[in-house]
């Protein structure tokens, strides 16, 4: 019997099933009829891969069956070819994702105009009326932020890159609402590159302060970098080490009177990036981290023979963070920064990694030392309601040879009540107070209120 007339054969088995049924016969008679029709499809079909079987081998392709014919279609369709290499498995995904945000603030003091969005204690003057008399209302849609992530699988391993803006200038765009390069950094397996947050610090411990600054004494940047990462254990726990782009400051101090030209061309000179090294482990109790950072810092005299005077001097610092789980979602959360020459890895340093000092010998650059710390607390009223309190703070030990306007130490605190009506919308109020010292006692504090309201995005694309 030919393929096509079984096949036939199994139709005609089919209408006459559709039209036993119809005729309603009783319970046991149709469970015998079904049965004995089953029994004949089982051996037509077997006869059918019979021959399917034997017309493959006659075509000299190997016997396939139904379901690896499937599986082919499948592959054909979802994993595309790698120019110029064998067949990968390259499913990629994009999610764009970010939030748009406003922020309403009353300043019932004052700040550095370029940073009036914020609350920076840096920018707190402390000559009364320098920015102008107490009381100033700001608008600002400048912590509105943008990301695009895509991850893939490869052949080499999971990758993940990941660019954010947000339109915070900073630098030459402070005070504009010019975009702000966050992050551009990929990973592939346990290798990563690119700019992002620094390996020194601890992003997680940042609290639920929706200001954009944030506590000034937690070590917070963002460097370009290539870092390995060693997971263990289960959770978050690794370790991790990275070769960083040296963020180098030089304070010149009381050079900047003596010797203008001169201070203006003693600049910082980097030779070799920060060596940084971490080591985290998480537990249902929380996560505590080490990280330990050493720096070459350099510095050169421009248009002078052989840039001379020039020399170096060696940087380190410790940063201990960690988050404790407290009573059902509440956190404490705290870091101390410790180390000289770390002034650019503090949020708000207030100093520099370099600065001039006299000693019996002469006048030598040394690096500067600072302490940093952040304690905050986290807490949920209920599902919807949440508030942070908490205090951070940054001290430098200022060299003989800095000017005595110099900051010495930098205050931030806040507090606030928020109320999440959905995970794409959150609005609520915080207050936020500031303060700075100088090295010769003049102080200025400012305090605010910042009503903040936020919508939330994400959308993920995939060709899986």
């Amino acid at each position: 019997m030919g393929f096509f007339n079984r096949l036939m054969c199994l139709v005609v088995l089919l209408l006459g099933a559709s039209q036993a049924l119809a005729q309603e016969p009783s319970a046991d008679e149709r469970i015998r009829n079904l049965e004995a029709q089953l029994e004949q499809q089982r051996v037509l079909l077997e006869q059918m891969q019979r021959e399917l079987d034997r017309l493959k081998t006659e075509s000299g392709t190997p016997a396939a069956t139904a379901d690896t014919v499937v599986a082919s279609d499948a592959a054909a369709e979802t994993e595309p070819q790698v120019a110029g290499g064998p067949e990968a498995d390259f499913r990629p995904s994009m999610e764009i994702s970010g939030f748009v945000n406003l922020d309403m603030i009353y300043d019932f003091d004052r700040v550095a105009p370029q940073y009036e969005s914020t609350l920076v204690p840096t920018t707190i003057p402390t000559t009364p009326g320098l920015y102008g008399s107490d009381g100033n209302f700001i608008t600002s849609i400048k912590q509105s932020r943008l990301s695009f992530v895509s991850e893939a699988s490869t052949p080499l391993g999971d990758a993940r890159g990941w660019i954010e803006f947000d339109l915070f200038g900073t630098g030459s765009n402070a005070g504009s609402n010019a975009f702000n390069l966050r992050h551009a950094w990929f990973e592939l397996g346990r290798w990563g590159a690119g700019q992002t947050w620094s390996t020194f610090m601890d992003i997680t411990t940042w609290p639920n302060v929706y200001d954009w600054w944030g506590p000034s004494g937690m070590a917070l940047n963002r460097n370009p970098m290539v870092r390995y990462t060693i997971p263990y254990g289960e959770g978050g726990s690794h370790f991790a080490i990275a070769l960083e782009q040296q963020n180098a400051s030089f304070n010149v101090g009381i050079i900047n009177e003596l010797a203008p030209t001169l201070a203006e061309d003693l600049v910082p000179k980097s030779e070799l990036p920060d060596l940084i090294g971490r080591w985290r482990t998480e537990g249902d109790w929380g996560h505590f981290q080490a990280a330990a950072v050493a720096r070459h810092l350099a510095w050169e005299t421009l248009e002078s023979a052989d840039n001379r005077p020039k020399g170096d001097t060696f940087g380190w610092g410790v940063n201990l963070t960690g988050i404790l789980n407290t009573v059902g979602r509440d956190q404490l959360k705290f870091g101390v920064t410790y180390g000289e020459g770390i002034a650019s890895f503090i949020n708000d340093g207030g100093g520099s990694n370099l600065a001039p000092e006299f000693t019996g010998a002469g006048a030598e650059v040394k690096a500067m030392e600072s302490l940093g710390f952040l304690l905050y607390y986290d807490h949920y009223w209920s599902e919807h309601w949440s508030s942070s309190i908490g205090l951070s703070q940054n001290d430098n030990k200022l060299t003989n040879l800095q000017l005595t306007s110099e900051p010495d130490k930098v205050t931030y605190a806040s507090t606030n009540l928020f109320y999440t009506h959905s995970p794409a919308f959150v609005t609520g109020v915080e207050f936020l107070y500031g303060k700075l010292e100088n090295a010769d006692g003049s102080n200025g504090d400012d305090f605010r209120v910042q009503f903040t309201t936020r919508y939330n995005f994400a959308h993920k694309y995939s060709s899986r």
